[in-house]
Parts: structure tokens; C-alpha cells; sequence
């Protein structure tokens, strides 16, 4: 998730990628030096679940 700040630092939209922010800032005329993308999403790690835990939701189901 990207998102797209103006040179205020208001958050203008947030999209999947930088092209979706870019493409934002093309239609309403936002020149490169009047926004700054950034990432929403900090990269998380997972833990999976305990296999014993997997197979006896799967048998409750």
C-alpha cells in the first residue's frame, strides 16, 4: 500500500502500488515537486500456525 502526501503533508490517496498514487497525482496536475509516496505497509512477518493446531480446526470444520 502507497500513499500519496501533498507538500503539506496531507495524505491525498492511497492505492495498491506507486502507479495507482501516480496516476492520482497526473489527473488532478500534481507536479513531482508538490507530492511524496510513501509506504503504508511495513513489511510483517507471518508466524504460521502449529501443525497441531491446523489439523484439529480442520476436523471441527
Amino acid at each position: 500500500m502507497i500513499g500519496l502526501y501533498d507538500h503539506q503533508g496531507l495524505l491525498r490517496f492511497v492505492g495498491r502500488d506507486s502507479d495507482d498514487c501516480l496516476d492520482y497525482a497526473d489527473l488532478f496536475g500534481l507536479g513531482p515537486d508538490l507530492y511524496i509516496l510513501q509506504s503504508l505497509t511495513p513489511s510483517v512477518e507471518v508466524n504460521a500456525l502449529p501443525r497441531a493446531l491446523s489439523v484439529s480446526t480442520a476436523q471441527s470444520v
